[in-house]
């Protein structure tokens, strides 16, 4: 008996340390992985929703003009049910003063993590392995009706993809033709203009029963950590269904005496829909820069956020931002 329990713990111990390897080797960069890189309680901001932030906002631009820093813990058009665990990860490894969250996904339904399975596990692939992670995947799972494979396969992630480690060497493992600079997603895309059309409905729609249980209980967490949190609505392209939902989160957390940032009726910002977007959701590289000086404003003055400029780590931290930010531009 003492064996088999012994013969039970050492497979276990094996498959996670193999799984650590094979993320490692194999899993492309995100903005969690650029996460992990920061050095520990060295972030003024961290940034959470999809791809509205870190797609959005420029924290080598931010730095370079206002001094304090931003890290992302997201990925694009992750589940909403992610955002309470996400915040437990960042809590691990920094101390910022406020957590900005994107709430586009809150319009969208939960269902979609059955459309597409990557929504899901881009997060959770991405995220050391860990008991936050465990008890992540458990809440998820339990709203996911479709699964690829047996549910194993999110917890480990090798049993997914064992098959591509021989892409490992030949150069064809990632998945993502861009790169991440300090979380911020930039590719040859962001250089592009299209004209969009902006629905700005002041139609308020309920929240489907599972989005709304989920906004609850991160609202709990919030509150009982007592954490800093600023919501933001972005600007872009939305279903109609979807903006109808947003106002009635708006609403609603405004009547809980959260502080929200609707950015479809800021007249201040200046994003123009012919010039500002690469697609119907996401800035180009000039939007990026409109929203990235004025959103970094605004948390200047209205936050404690410290200039670190000034400071030796933080100015090794510029250089590379600078490096980062020419490339970019």
């Amino acid at each position: 008996m003492k064996n088999a329990v012994k013969s039970i713990i050492f497979l276990f111990i094996f498959l996670v340390l193999f799984n650590i390897v094979f993320n490692v080797l194999w899993l492309e960069e995100t903005s969690i992985s650029d996460f992990y890189k920061e050095p520990k309680n060295s972030i003024d901001v961290v940034y959470l929703g999809g791809s509205n932030s870190f797609m959005h906002f420029n924290p080598t631009l931010a730095y370079n003009e206002y001094g304090f820093t931003t890290a992302f813990l997201t990925t694009g058009s992750h589940p909403i049910v992610c955002l309470k665990y996400l915040i437990k990860e960042a809590q691990k490894y920094q101390n910022p003063k406020l957590y900005v969250i994107t709430l586009t996904e809150f319009g969208y339904d939960i269902s979609l993590m059955d459309e597409s399975d990557g929504n899901l596990r881009r997060v959770t692939d991405s995220l050391k392995f860990s008991k936050n992670k465990i008890d992540l995947l458990n809440t998820a799972l339990s709203y996911k009706k479709k699964f690829n494979g047996s549910k194993i396969n999110y917890y480990f992630s090798y049993f997914l993809y064992h098959n591509k480690w021989k892409n490992i060497f030949d150069g064809t493992a990632n998945r993502y033709l861009g790169v991440f600079y300090k979380g911020f997603w930039f590719d040859e895309n962001s250089l592009n203009t299209i004209s969009i059309n902006s629905n700005s409905s002041k139609e308020i729609e309920e929240l489907p029963k599972e989005n709304k249980e989920i906004l609850d209980d991160l609202l709990n967490y919030i509150e009982s950590e007592n954490l800093n949190v600023l919501f933001v609505i972005p600007e872009r392209n939305y279903h109609d269904y979807a903006i109808k939902r947003l106002n009635y989160v708006e609403k609603y957390l405004k009547e809980k005496n959260y502080k929200v940032i609707n950015f479809k009726n800021s007249k201040d910002l200046g994003i123009s829909y012919q010039t500002d977007f690469k697609d119907g959701a996401h800035f180009n590289i000039n939007g990026v820069t409109k929203y990235t000086l004025y959103f970094s404003k605004y948390l200047k003055e209205n936050y404690d956020l410290d200039d670190h400029r000034n400071i030796y780590i933080y100015i090794i931290h510029g250089m590379k931002n600078m490096k980062d930010l020419n490339k970019i531009i």
